[in-house]
């Protein structure tokens, strides 16, 4: 059960400043917030902190990556932050490497940084090493949660039914 659909504020993002990167973005407490597919990464020494129901956590006014603030990001230019729905940790879209259609699908929902990234569905962040994640909004779905259900996470890119609606059926 999913609870993205609330009433907390909406982040209204520029798409002309998403990166040029066609590749995933997680958002992680490492340097690099990049990951080449969309498939689960460990959380295993993380502590994830999460705010009860639909408690949004204060968001930090700085990029956890460049340290930069909605005034200068990394090249010196102003640029929006995403900040996660549970924690709060804020990152630049460039930084984050997000693509025009994360940026879109961000402000819509209740956007969770990798630490804190639960399944669509259930709502839970067990397994997480079947967790995917999709390369057109960053929602996180359990492999076995979809329907029909898969065996394994996809090579390649994958996106969610909701952004095949959305982006790919025209």
């Amino acid at each position: 059960m999913s609870n993205h659909q609330n009433s907390s504020p909406l982040v209204t993002l520029n798409p002309n400043e998403a990166a040029s990167s066609t590749a995933s973005s997680t958002f992680s407490s490492t340097t690099t917030p990049a990951k080449t597919s969309h498939k689960a990464v460990s959380r295993e020494g993380y502590t994830k902190t999460k705010s009860g129901g639909n408690k949004s956590a204060n968001p930090s006014p700085y990029c956890d990556f460049c340290l930069g603030d909605e005034v200068s990001n990394k090249s010196g230019q102003p640029e929006t932050l995403i900040s996660c729905s549970d924690c709060g940790r804020s990152g630049h879209p460039t930084c984050l490497q997000f693509t025009a259609n994360m940026i879109i699908s961000v402000g819509k929902y209740r956007w969770q940084c990798i630490e804190c990234k639960c399944c669509s569905i259930c709502g839970t962040s067990d397994n997480d090493d079947q967790l995917l994640f999709c390369d057109d909004c960053d929602r996180g779905y359990h492999v076995y949660c979809l329907t029909p259900p898969l065996t394994s996470p996809p090579e390649g890119c994958w996106s969610c039914k909701l952004c095949i609606k959305e982006f790919h059926s025209k």
